[in-house]
């Protein structure tokens, strides 16, 4: 149980680049299902990938966060 916060924090540590590496490489890829794939015009597609880039990128930039937060919490309540 001690090396909980120890394995939460590398967690967060490693969830900034990821958030990094989604949102620049977000636009090429498309998670669940192609949704885009049935849009006919190119520059609505584009935007439309940008801007789920970018909501992918926040969700993951969101990790790091909670994970860090909750190493410092979890290394404060245990007992030593």
């Amino acid at each position: 149980m001690k090396s909980l916060p120890k394995i939460l924090f590398w967690l967060g540590m490693l969830c900034i680049p990821l958030s990094w590496t989604v949102w620049y490489l977000g636009p090429d890829m498309e998670m669940l299902r192609p949704v885009l794939e049935h849009i006919a015009d190119p520059a609505m597609k584009a935007v439309l990938q940008e801007a789920h880039a970018e909501r992918w990128g926040i969700f993951v930039g969101l990790w790091p966060v909670t994970l860090l937060v909750l190493s410092t919490t979890i290394g404060k309540y245990l007992p030593e």
